[in-house]
């Protein structure tokens, strides 16, 4: 009675199959091979052997089968040594496989590829083949280690990180994701059923191939045409996707992605329709085999794992490209131009570092254009020049104000950055400086294709002043020197004096270089925000400082508060403020230098620079 109770369970199991709607229907194929496997099962039940003693094989076998044929194939090679550890299952899987290969290299049969095709099968026929053990319990799929367990198999929509636009000509890009989960026994996941949409553009127009996968792993895949998509009675259209046995170990889960390839060409039309329907799971379109033999089926509705796909024309006509002034572009600075003929002259002087950087696709830039712009004053900038790195592209002559770089051809890959630096020759530099900046970049550019593109963003350097002759600073360190307070009764802080410090370097190029001059309100280090910025916060502010700083002691000529270094010689200043905070003023302040009085003029290129500015420190 409980063998019969066991076949009549699976003759409902059949029933129930047979019963499904038509719109999620399994194939013919499908159920031809389920009806198989249940009739090997309900033999092994009943104690009647699957396949009887002297049987012939008639049919080529390979992944994916199922059925009696199977089941004796598999009985055969155990019986004659060769394993396979999850027994005669009745589906040909990666085990049955690898024992036929076995057998086929015992017997010299070439290719040994695990196929049961004719070579095989009259080997095989001419010994006698073993059959089902009587009583024996089957187990269904490769890797099942739960044999007899009866599981539940669920999936859930996973579609985080998938891409929801695809473009032409993409390659097994991942549209659509189910995380299946496995209960109470292993399952092995066998078929896939997906519901691709309304329309036979999907299949005829946009996507040329399907893929099941599972991390890098692909299970199954499939060609999409005529004869792999069916419409069904809800005129939507199907493909089934077998021969794979992705095992989900009990109370776990895995990833199954679909994935698809593009077709190259598209016609906007059908890029533009195929937004409205979305691809899907069927209904109970992802089937695993439990521990027990039987089909567990997911998801329950067609609209649980979906996603609408957008198409777009190729990635590479897409192609965008923007300019952008590079992070490490030069820096605001004053340079002295001493060399030539003339001492007023430099050669090679970096005036700015820019980007280009490309999305989507593959962009070549054929042009770029520099506009320049100058203060008045006598320098000019004789060449300018287009550097990759150090590598000089080309060089250029301004004209109103703009150097044109014709036919550089840069090619800047998809997705990466090309930075670039304009430099120029410096000439007719005087005493009075004159300021050069890079105001603008323009570039004529085109995606893989030909297309033109229009570039975003801009670019705009740093002021770069010149001179023939004058001081050269560089500012050795910066630190928070000692801080003092004032306190009344009871100890509460009135007021703190915190000194910054600065230590700077200052070396004479062209000629001799003088700091201060003899008059007392105009020194070398002032307390005016010609010379010193006071910062509370990241705003301007006005507060109580005063300046003391100590005489080289070697380098320079002293007389009446000035300091004459002579040309090629240089000196070291160290200059401290001392700022004085009260506590209607409490704050976090740092000081920043903003100039130093040099052969009567201000040297000021230092002005707003963070370089040049100290941390900060809360006061009072």
């Amino acid at each position: 009675m409980k063998t019969i109770s066991k076949i009549a369970a699976i003759a409902l199991v059949a029933v129930a199959l047979v019963g499904v709607n038509s719109a999620s229907a399994a194939t013919v194929a499908e159920l031809q091979a389920m009806i198989a496997s249940l009739s090997a099962q309900i033999a092994a039940l009943s104690g009647t052997p699957s396949t009887p003693a002297g049987v012939t094989f008639t049919s080529n076998l390979t992944m994916g089968s199922t059925g009696a044929e199977v089941t004796a194939l598999q009985n055969f090679l155990i019986g004659k040594g060769f394993s396979i550890p999850a027994g005669a299952t009745g589906y040909f899987g990666g085990q049955t496989k690898a024992a036929l290969a076995a057998y086929q290299t015992s017997k010299g049969i070439t290719p040994a590829v695990g196929y049961f095709g004719p070579l095989t099968r009259t080997s095989v026929n001419g010994e006698a083949p073993v059959v089902v053990t009587p009583g024996t319990t089957p187990t269904t799929g490769t890797g099942i280690s739960t044999p007899g367990k009866e599981g539940t198999l669920t999936a859930t929509v996973s579609n985080v990180g998938l891409k929801s636009t695809v473009y032409e000509g993409d390659s097994m890009v991942a549209v659509l994701g189910a995380k299946v989960e496995a209960k109470d026994s292993d399952i092995a996941i066998q078929r896939v059923k997906l519901d691709l949409g309304d329309s036979t553009r999907v299949y005829n127009k946009i996507f040329s191939k399907v893929y099941v996968t599972e991390g890098s792993n692909v299970l199954a895949s499939a060609d999409l045409n005529s004869s792999t998509v069916t419409k069904g009675s809800d005129s939507r259209y199907y493909i089934t996707i077998t021969g794979m046995n992705l095992v989900v170990s009990k109370d776990t889960t895995k990833n199954i992605v679909i994935k698809f390839d593009v077709k190259d060409s598209i016609e906007s039309t059908d890029r533009n329709n195929q937004s409205t329907s979305p691809i899907r799971f069927a209904v109970s379109g992802i089937r695993g085999v439990d521990g027990a033999g039987i089909d567990q089926l997911s998801p329950v509705a067609a609209t649980d794992i979906s996603r609408t796909v957008t198409v777009s024309q190729d990635l590479a006509e897409t192609a965008t490209i923007t300019l952008s002034t590079n992070s490490a572009t030069a820096e605001v600075a004053e340079i002295i131009a001493s060399e030539g003929s003339g001492d007023n002259e430099k050669d090679g002087v970096t005036l700015a570092s820019f980007d280009l950087k490309a999305e989507k696709g593959e962009v070549l830039v054929t042009d770029i254009a520099v506009s320049l712009a100058t203060s008045t004053g006598a320098a000019t900038l004789s060449t300018v020049y287009l550097y990759d790195g150090s590598t000089e592209l080309d060089s250029a002559t301004m004209v109103a104000g703009v150097a044109k770089f014709s036919d550089v051809d840069i090619t800047v890959a998809k997705d990466a950055t090309k930075t670039l630096t304009v430099k120029a020759d410096v000439r007719g530099a005087v005493a009075a400086k004159t300021t050069w900046s890079v105001t603008g970049v323009n570039i004529t550019s085109e995606n893989s294709k030909g297309d033109s593109i229009t570039e975003g963003g801009s670019v705009v350097g740093k002021a770069i002043s010149f001179r023939n002759a004058g001081p050269q600073l560089s500012l050795t360190s910066k630190s928070l020197g000692t801080k003092t307070s004032v306190t009344v009764s009871g100890g509460d802080v009135a007021s703190s004096t915190q000194d910054f410090v600065f230590k700077l370097n200052v070396k004479a190029v062209g000629g001799a270089v003088t700091l201060g001059s003899s008059a007392s309100t105009t020194p070398a280090f002032g307390t005016s925000t010609s010379y010193v910025n006071i910062y509370k916060g990241s705003a301007t502010t006005t507060g109580a400082l005063t300046v003391s700083y100590f005489e080289p002691s070697s380098g320079v000529t002293t007389s009446n508060n000035t300091y004459t270094i002579a040309e090629g010689q240089n000196a070291d200043f160290d200059v401290t403020y001392s700022l004085t905070v009260g506590t209607s003023s409490a704050g976090s302040y740092s000081l920043g230098l903003a100039g130093v009085n040099t052969n009567g003029v201000s040297t000021d290129f230092m002005n707003g620079l963070s370089a040049w500015r100290t941390s900060a420190v809360q006061l009072p």
